[in-house]
């Protein structure tokens, strides 16, 4: 079966559940979720106790999360490169200029999740059937739904897996 195609251009745009932001998902599922969020400006971050967070800029010329103490600030200037943290973190983004994010998170205890960012081909294996894997064209923003092996050919993607925990 052919991958599902997620058009980058059909996403429904939703405001966060803090209403700080706005969002366009790729999908979700229980206790899962990936997608975009603008950035446009300073605010704070939804409290998502429990869920691991990666956030990956897209674009735009970067962003500081201010965490509350004791951790350290997490400032994201290079696009395609992950960062995570933990949800819960009581979080303040503070914004160089307007971005665009890719967003991958988790319930802690139900799954984990990555996301590795391919630059160069790269053939993907067919997944366990309970993984749920997407690969996000980083250039169109198109995602495709996975399910089974595939090679890439949209370059650079983004591609992540949320494995659950049994």
């Amino acid at each position: 079966m052919p991958p599902e195609v997620l058009s980058f251009a059909t996403r429904p745009l939703s405001r966060w559940p803090n209403g700080a932001g706005r969002k366009a998902d790729i999908a979700s599922g229980d206790g899962w979720m990936v997608g975009f969020a603008w950035l446009d400006a300073d605010a704070p971050f939804s409290d998502l106790s429990g869920h691991n967070r990666t956030i990956t800029l897209l674009d735009g010329p970067g962003f500081t999360l201010e965490f509350a103490s004791p951790h350290p600030a997490l400032s994201v200037q290079s696009p395609h490169a992950p960062r995570a943290f933990d949800g819960g973190w009581p979080t303040q983004c503070r914004i160089v200029g307007p971005c665009l994010v890719l967003n991958a998170m988790s319930v802690r205890e139900a799954w984990h999740h990555d996301v590795r960012i391919l630059t160069s081909p790269t053939h993907l294996s067919a997944e366990p059937p309970e993984t749920i894997a997407f690969l996000v064209d980083l250039t169109t923003r198109d995602a495709l739904r996975l399910d089974g092996a595939i090679e890439t050919r949209g370059l650079p993607a983004a591609y992540i897996r949320f494995v659950p925990k049994r």
